[in-house]
């Protein structure tokens, strides 16, 4: 059984700031409930690494298969406990109107829930969309302290000591500098 759902998130930053946020795994030990990321292959737009996710008092090392699709989406396949997960994200810039909002990111989840699994499927969704809320609001914070810092400015995480996942080809999409 496929369960889906959707999660739409809106952040007051730019588009680039935000895929950025993505490809920056140094900034996971932010999180409370993300430790030990290592990063076992990468290309110049896809990687695999493994990350120790915590629910409740549990804790899980998942392998996750990452893929940047420039210029706005992101597509990250979990092999985890609860069965293979996919998840893409979408970002867009929204109307300049809309107070406090600079663009928005649909969030599409799938998860292939095993037979034993299946008679707790909306209260995995409920769990996931928790966990998804807790890191967003993190990410949040750290978002709109960068905007009120740098503007939209994303040239500090191409830095050389700086580690981005796919940042040759992140440079290429939103860097204002020349390579």
């Amino acid at each position: 059984m496929k369960l889906r759902f959707l999660i739409v998130k809106h952040a007051a930053t730019s588009c680039a700031n935000v895929i950025a946020n993505y490809l920056d795994l140094e900034h996971l030990d932010m999180h409370d409930n993300l430790a030990s990321c290592e990063v076992l292959s990468e290309s110049e737009r896809a990687a695999c690494f493994t990350l120790t996710s915590r629910v409740g008092p549990f804790r899980f090392r998942n392998v996750h298969y990452y893929e940047f699709r420039p210029p706005n989406q992101i597509v990250n396949v979990v092999k985890s406990p609860l069965g293979p997960m996919k998840v893409v994200s979408t970002v867009r810039e929204i109307d300049a109107d809309t107070p406090g909002v600079r663009c928005e990111v649909d969030v599409e989840t799938e998860l292939d829930l095993p037979a034993a699994l299946r008679p707790l499927g909306a209260l995995l969704v409920r769990l996931l969309r928790r966990v998804n809320r807790r890191v967003l609001e993190e990410d949040r914070e750290i978002l709109e302290r960068r905007q009120r810092l740098l503007g939209g400015s994303i040239e500090d995480y191409l830095r050389d000591g700086q580690f981005l996942l796919f940042k040759e080809t992140f440079r290429e999409h939103f860097s204002r500098r020349a390579p």
